[in-house]
């Protein structure tokens, strides 16, 4: 498979960051939740890493920070379904396909983003953008990579 599509089977790496309340921990030091805030973006477009793309793995993505890594596979991600436009009676007024385009930045080749068709509008940051980060949240939770070492 070429670089520039990203394929079913792919890994994406997540770096969910220390000391930012991103993620719970149980009394036994397993984690409990992670935030849809570990997935919350300016942009309306999630950033990720290909896991193919990372020389070091996972280490790659997390970097000198101190959280954590999960690792999310491409194909639970584009058939995410509950990721909805509602109405102010929370009817649902439009479904979004959700989609990963590889972004190579120039201190990052591996760099993608999650993103949704039709793009997320401003109106969309507190329905189904955060729609869309709780879903994500709930597939990474079993799928750390690298735990925090909080």
């Amino acid at each position: 498979m070429s670089d520039d599509f990203v394929g079913d089977d792919e890994v994406l790496y997540r770096r969910i960051s220390a000391g930012r309340n991103l993620y719970k921990r149980r009394s036994d030091g397993t984690i409990e939740e992670i935030s849809s805030q570990a997935f919350a973006d300016r942009e309306l477009r999630v950033s990720v890493d290909r896991a193919k793309l990372c020389k070091k793995g996972a280490r790659d993505t997390l970097g000198d920070d101190k959280g954590g890594v999960v690792g999310l596979v491409a194909g639970e991600v584009r058939r995410l379904d509950d990721v909805t436009r509602n109405d102010k009676h929370d009817i649902v007024i439009q479904r979004f396909k959700i989609e990963i385009e590889p972004v190579p930045l120039a201190d990052n080749l591996a760099h993608a983003e999650i993103y949704a068709i039709p793009m997320f509008t401003d109106a969309d940051r507190r329905g189904a953008f955060r729609r869309l980060c709780r879903s994500l949240a709930r597939l990474a939770m079993s799928r750390w990579e690298i735990m925090p070492q909080d």
